[in-house]
C-alpha cells in the first residue's frame, strides 16, 4: 500500500441541510486564480440553510484551483482551497514532485467527483463547516470530506478529505429537522469510547502492537497495511523506527444506528538510523529519495499525515471502533546526521 492510499468506504444516501453555509468565493482565470471577495454576512449562523447551489459552487471552486495547482505544481493555488492537514499533504505531494522532476509539470491529473451527499449540522457560531460525499468513479472511491469556514469574511476551505473505496459500506449519519447531529469528540455519549479516546488508542496501536489500548480498536486493514509497510522499508544497514501521534478530533457526525463517524488526523514519523559507512538505494519516483536522495548516505526522518474516518459503535453495537478509509501523504524531512548516537 502507498503512502496515499488504503481507502475503503460506500454511499451515504442522505441530504441534510442546516446552518454550515454562507456565501462562497469563486476561482476565477485560473491563470492568476483570482477570487471574487466574500461579502460579510450578519445572519443568525444557526438558522442559515445549506443550499445546493452554495455547495456545488464551493466544491466547484475547490475542483478547479486543486487541478491547476497541481498541472503548475504551485502549493500556492492549493491554500486559496484547502487549509490544514490536507493542505500539508498535497502540498508535500507537489514538493515531491519538484524534487523529482523540477518545476516542470509530471502532467498529473486530477479527477473530477459528482457530490452525492451534504450533510450540515446546525451551528451557532463559526467555525462553520459541512460534509460532502463525492464520488470519484475514475478512481474508484468515495471522498467524504469536511468544508469548513472560519468567519464570515472568509472562504470556504476543505479541510479534511479521506477516502473510501466505492464498495465499502458507511454508516448512514443521523439527521434531525434537516440538520446533521454533532457528537462530543471528548464524550462517550452512547457510544463503546468517546471518538478522541477512539482516535488515541488507534494511533497507540498502529505504534505498537502489543499496546495496552490495542483491545479498544479493531486490528482493521489499514493497521495490517502499515505493518506490512514498515516491515518492507527496513533496510540492511539502517535501524528504521515508526511512531504515531493522534491530534486533536474536531467534527464528528452521529449516525443511525447510535455510533459516530469520526473524522482524525494521525500523524506518522519514519526515522532511519544508518550504520556507519552504509548506503540505502530508494525506487524511482519515492518520496524516499526525493528527500534523502539516492543513495541515501546520513540518517533522516519522514514525516507524514493521515486523515481517517473512524467508525465508533453505539454502547451494545457490533464489533470495535475501526478505520473506513484515510487519505494521507509525507508532508516533510529532517536530516538527523550521518550515523547512530552512541
Amino acid at each position: 500500500m502507498s503512502a496515499r492510499a488504503d481507502r475503503t468506504g460506500a454511499p451515504a444516501r442522505r441530504r441534510a441541510t442546516g446552518a454550515a453555509l454562507l456565501a462562497v468565493g469563486l476561482v476565477t482565470g485560473l491563470g492568476g486564480c483570482g477570487v471574487v471577495p466574500l461579502e460579510k454576512s450578519t445572519a443568525d449562523v444557526s438558522k442559515v440553510a445549506a443550499e445546493e447551489p452554495t455547495v456545488q459552487r464551493t466544491y466547484d471552486n475547490y475542483e478547479k484551483a486543486r487541478g491547476a495547482a497541481f498541472a503548475a505544481l504551485d502549493p500556492e493555488v492549493l491554500a486559496l482551497v484547502e487549509t490544514g492537514p490536507v493542505l500539508a499533504v498535497d502540498a508535500g505531494a507537489i514538493d515531491v514532485a519538484k524534487r523529482l522532476h523540477g518545476n516542470a509539470s509530471t502532467g498529473r491529473q486530477t479527477t473530477p467527483a459528482q457530490i452525492e451527499d451534504v450533510y450540515t449540522p446546525r451551528l451557532d457560531a463559526y467555525p462553520l463547516w459541512f460534509v460532502a460525499t463525492a464520488r470519484d468513479e475514475a478512481r474508484g472511491v468515495r471522498r467524504v470530506q469536511v468544508f469548513e469556514r472560519a468567519s464570515s469574511t472568509e472562504r470556504w476551505e476543505l479541510t479534511a478529505s479521506p477516502e473510501a473505496l466505492l464498495s465499502t459500506v458507511l454508516p448512514v449519519p443521523r439527521t434531525k429537522d434537516g440538520a446533521l447531529e454533532t457528537v462530543d469528540p471528548d464524550q462517550a455519549d452512547g457510544l463503546v469510547i468517546a471518538p478522541g479516546q477512539a482516535l488515541a488508542a488507534y494511533a497507540a496501536t498502529l505504534g505498537d502492537p502489543n499496546s495496552p489500548r490495542a483491545t479498544d480498536v479493531a486490528a482493521d486493514s489499514f493497521i495490517t497495511q502499515m505493518r506490512a509497510q514498515a516491515a518492507g522499508l527496513a533496510q540492511p544497514g539502517t535501524t528504521f523506527r515508526r511512531s504515531w501521534s493522534a491530534q486533536q478530533v474536531r467534527h464528528t457526525m452521529r449516525t443511525e444506528d447510535g455510533g459516530a463517524l469520526v473524522f482524525g488526523t494521525l500523524m506518522r514519523q519514519d526515522g532511519w538510523v544508518l550504520a556507519p559507512g552504509a548506503t540505502v538505494r530508494w525506487p524511482e519516483g519515492s518520496e524516499q529519495r526525493a528527500y534523502f536522495g539516492d543513495p541515501m548516505a546520513r540518517s533522516g526522518v519522514l514525516r507524514y499525515y493521515h486523515q481517517v474516518l473512524m467508525y465508533v459503535p453505539p454502547l451494545g453495537g457490533v464489533g470495535q471502533p475501526r478505520v473506513l478509509g484515510q487519505y494521507g501523504g509525507v508532508i516533510g524531512s529532517e536530516d538527523t546526521g550521518p550515523v547512530a548516537a552512541p
